[in-house]
């Protein structure tokens, strides 16, 4: 093989890697406590303005890691939401009924 199609490999792998890695953190990490986010069908977490539909929680709380009995300690909670974090490991997103 030569070295021009390796170095293709490798630049192609390298690329597909990138690109994987974009779009897995495509994540909305930046949430605060107040915000509202409904779940897209991938299982994503999408910010939205805050209504009493179905389907729309508003964070509680927030926590780093992947330990989502944290939110049994936060009042209101109904759904917990685990984000895949690389800085921190995780964040646990502790979600009620939007009002």
């Amino acid at each position: 093989m030569s070295r021009k199609v390796l170095w293709g490999i490798v630049a192609g792998a390298l690329l597909v890697a990138g690109y994987l890695y974009w779009v897995g953190s495509a994540k909305p990490t930046n949430l605060a406590v107040g915000d509202c986010v409904s779940v897209a069908a991938a299982g994503q977490l999408n910010a939205v303005k805050c209504a009493a539909d179905t389907g729309v929680y508003q964070v509680l709380a927030k926590f780093n890691g992947s330990d989502s009995n944290q939110c049994d300690t936060v009042s209101g909670t109904v759904k917990s939401f685990v984000l895949d974090q690389p800085s921190t490991g995780g964040l646990v997103v502790c979600a009620g009924k939007a009002k």
